[in-house]
C-alpha cells in the first residue's frame, strides 16, 4: 500500500517537473527529484539522520530546506547542509553537485570512494563521468540519467520503478 503511494507520488512529481523549461532552472523540480531519489533508494547504514550535502552556493539548497521541512525518509528526520569542499561531504547519504560546481566531480568521487553516497548532478551527462543521477532537458522536460552499475559498486539499492522511467540507464 506505501509502495504504490511512494510510486505515485514520484509518477506525479516527475510527471509536474517535466515541464520544465530549458532556458530557466527549475530548482523545485531538481529538489522534488532528488527527495524522491531518496524515498527510492535504500542505503547500508541508518543514521539517526538523512543527511543531504549540496557542494557551493546554489539554489537548490534553499528548495531542499523547504521541501525536506519536517519531512523524513524511512524513519530518519532530513538534515540538509551546504559545503564548500569535497572534504566536508562526511557521512551525508547524498552529495549534489549544482551545474557551477561540476568541474568538482571528480574529487567528490574520490572523496566518497567505497562509501555508500549517492552523487546527484545538475549537469548534462556526468552520470557517464562517475555521477549516480545527472540531469537533462530533453524536447524542454526534465530528466535523468542513472548510473546503476555505480550505485551498485557503492552498495545503494534503487527501486526499478525508478530506473524505468530514467532516460538512460548506465
Amino acid at each position: 500500500m506505501i509502495r504504490k503511494y511512494l510510486y505515485a507520488s514520484f509518477v506525479g512529481c516527475f510527471l509536474f517537473c517535466l515541464s520544465a523549461s530549458a532556458q530557466t532552472t527549475n530548482h523545485a523540480a531538481y529538489s522534488l527529484f532528488v527527495v524522491n531519489f531518496a524515498k527510492y533508494a535504500s542505503w547500508p547504514q541508518a543514521g539517526t539522520d538523512f543527511k543531504i550535502a549540496v557542494l557551493g552556493k546554489s539554489k537548490i539548497y534553499e528548495e531542499l530546506l523547504k521541501s525536506t521541512a519536517n519531512k523524513n525518509v524511512n524513519g530518519q528526520p532530513y538534515k540538509v547542509s551546504q559545503i564548500e569542499s569535497a572534504s566536508e561531504i562526511g557521512d551525508a547519504q547524498i552529495v549534489f553537485i549544482p551545474d557551477n560546481k561540476s568541474s568538482n566531480l571528480d574529487e567528490v568521487v574520490k572523496a566518497t570512494a567505497g562509501k555508500s553516497i549517492m552523487i546527484v548532478t545538475e549537469r548534462e551527462g556526468l552520470a557517464k563521468k562517475g555521477a549516480d543521477f545527472s540531469f537533462l532537458i530533453i524536447d524542454n522536460k526534465l530528466r535523468f540519467d542513472i548510473n546503476s552499475s555505480d550505485l551498485e559498486k557503492r552498495n545503494i539499492k534503487v527501486a526499478s520503478s525508478l530506473v524505468s522511467i530514467a532516460n538512460s540507464s548506465m
